[in-house]
């Protein structure tokens, strides 16, 4: 059985999420290290979810193992219920709407297939993924490509890049006589660079630790790509800074944007950093506006109501996969158990026709045929007429009704 454990943007908030996956994550070793290393498992991390997804034979043992996890690891505050559990079919379900992007802070963004993606591969690379997880994350990502081909559930705004430079628009009017930095050279950075690209923003300043990056981006957009000794100086020149980084602490201060020099044109600061990048403070100073992943929600409010429609679209795709799943699931128990009863019958005839042979050396072969047919059906059956006595003395009429059908009978 699949068994999983998920904190999410819809349950944490987004600024909560941070530091509630930053204490989960430093404790899975403490608490979880011995029961996941005994599973399959994979791990899922982005910035708006933290899911631990697990195989295994023992549910209830890994559940309860799930929940002494939160208990000992999460403060007993508001943010005690923000994780769940589910099992089973739930688990899937989940899961295939993650992949679809119908469980995104933004309905339908692009990146989250690609982190299920890559979450599953580096865990199967390590050797946590075997036939249940590999079954599971292969179906998801196919029914993430099928909403994808058949919806339009992520046409327009689906990336919490798109909408963040989309934000700064309505904030600050047309970007294309604007100057813009971006601190960072991730997905999210090269989204906000390439909205940015087809705007013709006037120029694109992207600074990251890693120049390298840096220069790929800025290529790709045709902007300059700085080290971050020149993060002020840009700041100082910038309409907009974009912060998309994966650092785990403030970077951007109050005391760096004043080190910009006072400002002549009012700044636009958008951080969409998980854990935030930007110390709230920020918006104090005089002409600077502050946007973070919270300010984002009436945009993603916005796009779920425009696609209602695709959203059911893909909602019922999900069913439709649900319902296949289980399917198989039937066939393949059905064939499992058409195989042990074909084990289990020819057994049996094996051992009568042994005896047969044997007493046919001296007894009448008419009394031999005649005791091993009896001898087959006996034990054949014996289990079979057992379980309908017992069913009907506990009442329970459906073992009963499926005997009858079963064995093709009209009884009434």
């Amino acid at each position: 059985m699949i068994i999983s454990l998920h904190v999410t943007h819809s349950g944490a908030g987004v600024e909560a999420m941070s530091n509630v996956v930053q204490m989960m994550e430093s404790n899975i070793p403490k608490y979880l290290g011995n029961t996941i290393s005994g599973n399959e498992y994979v791990i899922l991390k982005t910035c708006n979810r933290f899911e631990i997804y697990v195989g295994s034979d023992d549910a209830d043992g890994i559940k309860n193992e799930f929940e002494s996890f939160v208990k000992n690891t999460i403060p007993r505050s508001r943010e005690l219920s923000v994780p769940f559990i589910l099992l089973g079919k739930d688990s899937v379900r989940h899961l295939f709407r993650v992949s679809c992007g119908l469980d995104s802070l933004i309905v339908g963004e692009d990146h989250i297939q690609g982190q299920v993606r890559e979450a599953y591969i580096c865990s199967k690379k390590e050797g946590h993924v075997s036939r249940n997880l590999s079954a599971l994350f292969d179906r998801a990502l196919s029914v993430g490509k099928r909403v994808r081909t058949e919806t339009k559930i992520g046409a327009g705004s689906v990336s919490v890049g798109r909408t963040a430079v989309e934000q700064a628009e309505r904030d600050i009017g047309e970007l294309s006589s604007k100057t813009v930095t971006i601190l960072g050279a991730g997905s999210i950075a090269a989204t906000i660079g390439k909205n940015l690209s087809e705007r013709g923003t006037h120029t694109v300043f992207v600074s990251s630790r890693t120049f390298e990056r840096a220069a790929q981006l800025a290529h790709m957009v045709g902007g300059t790509a700085l080290s971050l000794d020149y993060l002020v100086h840009t700041i100082s020149v910038s309409d907009a800074l974009f912060v998309a980084t994966s650092a785990p602490h403030i970077v951007i201060t109050p005391d760096l944007i004043k080190c910009a020099g006072k400002r002549e044109r009012p700044l636009l600061v958008v951080d969409v950093s998980v854990p935030k990048n930007v110390d709230d403070a920020v918006k104090d100073i005089e002409g600077v506006t502050l946007r973070t992943m919270d300010g984002l929600k009436e945009a993603a409010a916005e796009h779920i109501m425009k696609r209602m429609s695709e959203i059911s679209r893909a909602e019922n795709i999900v069913n439709e996969e649900i319902a296949r799943m289980d399917a198989r699931h039937l066939e393949e128990k059905a064939d499992m158990i058409i195989g042990e009863i074909s084990r289990k019958a020819a057994a049996v005839r094996e051992e009568e026709v042994s005896r047969a042979k044997a007493r046919a050396r001296t007894a009448n072969i008419d009394d031999v045929f005649e005791d091993m047919s009896r001898a087959i059906l006996s034990k054949m059956l014996a289990d079979t007429y057992e379980k309908i006595r017992s069913s009907s003395a506990k009442g329970e009429s459906g073992v009963i009704d499926a005997a009858k059908d079963l064995f093709g009978l009209e009884i009434k």
